[in-house]
Parts: structure tokens; C-alpha cells; sequence
């Protein structure tokens, strides 16, 4: 169990736009890494939605979410617009502190920005797109309490793929993997799990988003060497999330504890599997999805 979490999200970062930048922290050629390669399924619906990805880590449901802004705050929702319950949402429950830094879309995850303990957010006036900035505000903030989880978003892979820019987007992805290695000299992974994921990937040839799989990375002191995670999904970060640290898992979260699958405890191999298991419990034990 550990009594932080640091969930950083490259925004647009997909497993080519990965591969193009010379990234050995990410790679986990330090050690104490797992890598695998996530599924996100949805790529994002244009400027009033963001991506559903976003929502997707912290709740471990496919929902929708208003891109945090001037008039909105981030919620999630399913497709009926019921609202879903987020790893900032059960934290708080039981008196643990949610953090956001960076992009305002770091704060869906948790529930939205107006229930965020501590932002540091574009609202804020930080420049998401500055890596060097960020390792120093994730550094301060996650030093600032003793329970918690802290959500950030790293803005400029996805932006320099928008500006279909690919010698930025390297140089972009390579900053990334710069900030991870400070933040790692920073923080103190005997209590502190880190998880490096994407929202979706964001071609620089087109400039658009894409369905490309993002790399999902798991970084903490209990792991040894590099471990392959193989074929996982975003969904599931938001049950490694609670598990990590001793909390129920988000109410409609589905999948596996990704961090138990990296220590080589019995799990299954393949996502779909889990997945197919847990949701044909919530099938059997649910009512009739539509009512006349």
C-alpha cells in the first residue's frame, strides 16, 4: 500500500509519437518500471467534450466530461448524464487530499477543479506546456501532504502533433521524459506509486487524434528491473489508483489492480478477460438498462 499516487497524463502522446523520442526513463531502463501498452477507445468529440479518456482514468467507466473552462468544471457522466463516482471522489471520502497540476483537464479525473484541496492549473495561470515548470510544481505539491493522490497533465505532445510539427513533438516527448526522471529524483517512491499514461494519441501528419494505443507506465520501489504490463486499458487505472492505496475502488470501475499484475500476482493476463468477467456480473445483477 502507499500513501501517494501521482497520475501524470501526456496529453496526446501515442505509442509512435513515443517511440520517436529517445525517452530511457520512460522505458524504464532505470529499472523500477512497468511498461505496457494501453487501449483508450475514445479519441474526444471536439471542443465542449474532452476527450472521454480523461474521465475514463479516474472512474474505470466510459463516461462523458465538460472540459473544465470558464463556465464548466469538469464533471463525469455516463451516457444517461447520471453523474460517476472518480478516484477524487472516494479519496475525499475517506479524508485523503486530491491534487491537480497542469492542464485544466487534470481536474476531471478528480471530480471536477471546484473539488480539487490543491490546483495548480492553467485557471491558475501555469503553463501546461512548460515540462520543466511542471516537474517543479508536481515536486512541491506532492511534498505537501501525506495522503493522497496528485493528477497531472503535460500539454505539449499533443500540441505540437496539432501543429503538425514533428521535430517539436519529438523534442516534446523527450522533455516529458526529462520532467519524469526530476520528478522520480524528487519524490520518494518507497511511498509513492507513480503512473505515467496518454489520453489518446495525436497524429503530427494529420494534426488530428487518433486511435493509435498510448504507453501506460507504472514506476514505484516494489518494482524490479523492467516488467512488461503487455495489453491493458486506461479504464483500469482508476482501480490501481484506489487499490494502491488501501481505498474501495471507484463504484462503477472495472478491471484489474495494474501494479499487482507488475509484482506477478494472479492476474489475468489479458484485460479483455477481466473485463468480460466483471461485466457479466454487472449485466446479471443490474435491472433492464432501458425502461419503456
Amino acid at each position: 500500500m502507499k500513501n501517494k499516487v501521482l497520475l501524470l497524463i501526456i496529453d496526446g502522446m501515442d505509442t509512435v509519437n513515443f517511440t520517436m523520442g529517445n525517452t530511457p526513463t520512460l522505458n524504464g531502463l532505470h529499472g523500477k518500471t512497468a511498461v505496457g501498452v494501453a487501449h483508450t477507445e475514445i479519441i474526444g468529440a471536439g471542443a465542449a467534450i474532452t476527450p472521454v479518456a480523461h474521465a475514463m482514468m479516474g472512474t474505470g467507466f466510459n463516461v462523458v466530461a465538460h472540459r473544465p473552462g470558464l463556465e464548466t468544471v469538469g464533471r463525469s457522466y455516463d451516457y444517461y448524464g447520471n453523474p460517476v463516482e472518480t478516484i477524487g471522489d472516494v479519496c475525499r471520502q475517506y479524508g485523503y487530499t486530491t491534487a491537480a497540476v497542469g492542464k485544466n483537464e487534470a481536474a476531471i479525473v478528480l471530480g471536477g477543479i471546484d473539488r480539487l484541496d490543491i490546483k495548480r492549473l492553467e485557471e491558475s495561470g501555469v503553463d501546461a506546456g512548460n515540462a520543466d515548470l511542471l516537474a517543479k510544481e508536481i515536486i512541491n505539491v506532492i511534498k505537501s501532504f501525506n495522503k493522497g493522490v496528485l493528477v497531472a497533465n503535460y500539454a505539449h505532445v499533443d500540441l505540437t502533433a496539432h501543429c503538425k510539427d514533428v521535430i517539436k513533438l519529438i523534442d516534446a516527448v523527450e522533455k516529458a521524459d526529462k520532467m519524469v526522471k526530476e520528478i522520480m529524483a524528487g519524490i520518494d517512491l518507497k511511498e509513492t506509486l507513480v503512473i505515467i499514461a496518454s489520453d489518446h494519441g495525436t497524429n503530427p501528419v494529420t494534426g488530428n487524434h487518433n486511435t493509435a494505443p498510448t504507453p501506460l507506465c507504472l514506476i514505484t520501489d516494489q518494482i524490479k528491473g523492467r516488467k512488461n504490463l503487455g495489453v491493458v486499458h486506461n479504464i483500469e487505472i482508476a482501480i490501481t489508483v484506489t487499490t494502491a492505496l488501501g481505498l474501495p475502488k471507484p463504484d462503477k470501475a472495472l478491471g484489474r489492480d495494474l501494479l499487482a499484475l507488475a509484482l506477478n500476482e494472479n492476474q489475468a493476463s489479458n484485460y479483455q478477460i477481466e473485463l468480460n468477467k466483471q461485466l457479466d456480473e454487472v449485466w446479471r445483477t443490474s435491472g433492464p438498462r432501458h425502461q419503456n
